[in-house]
């Protein structure tokens, strides 16, 4: 099977749930009741997936050392951390785009590029494991 790199996408300027989520505090950063934020559970479920031992992010300069710093708590098993930081902000779609043309030239055209908002909240995490392990298989299959 592919290699599977799992890709956070982390920018944005954090105005559209404003003044709970601003400039300074985007909302993947926002904590939760548990204590974590939307990122640092993103990171987990990214982290957790069989067979991923390198994440790449997609995020802008002036979060990049906070995404550093939560990420440094969790990485238990010390995936290898890849960043492209976006000197400003073109959207989800530039943000993919620079994604996989960065997967596909450090590990190849087969590598399959696994897209995650960092601002999603999934809870169920085995069916969201089982589903990426079902979408690998038919990505496979080409």
């Amino acid at each position: 099977m592919s290699i599977l790199i799992p890709c956070i996408i982390a920018g944005g300027s954090g105005t559209r749930l404003w003044p709970v989520s601003r400039e300074a505090m985007p909302k993947p950063f926002m904590r939760l009741p548990d204590g974590e934020s939307l990122l640092q559970k993103t990171f987990l479920r990214a982290a957790g997936l069989s067979g991923v031992d390198r994440l790449l992010t997609v995020t802008n300069r002036e979060v990049y050392f906070r995404t550093v710093d939560d990420y440094r708590l969790l990485n238990k098993s010390h995936a290898r951390l890849d960043f492209i930081l976006e000197p400003f902000g073109r959207n989800t779609a530039a943000a993919i785009a620079a994604a996989a043309l960065h997967v596909s030239t450090l590990y190849g055209d087969d590598a399959q590029l696994l897209v995650l908002p960092a601002d999603h909240l999934i809870t169920d995490v085995a069916a969201f494991s089982r589903a990426v392990a079902a979408a690998q298989a038919l990505a496979a299959e080409g």
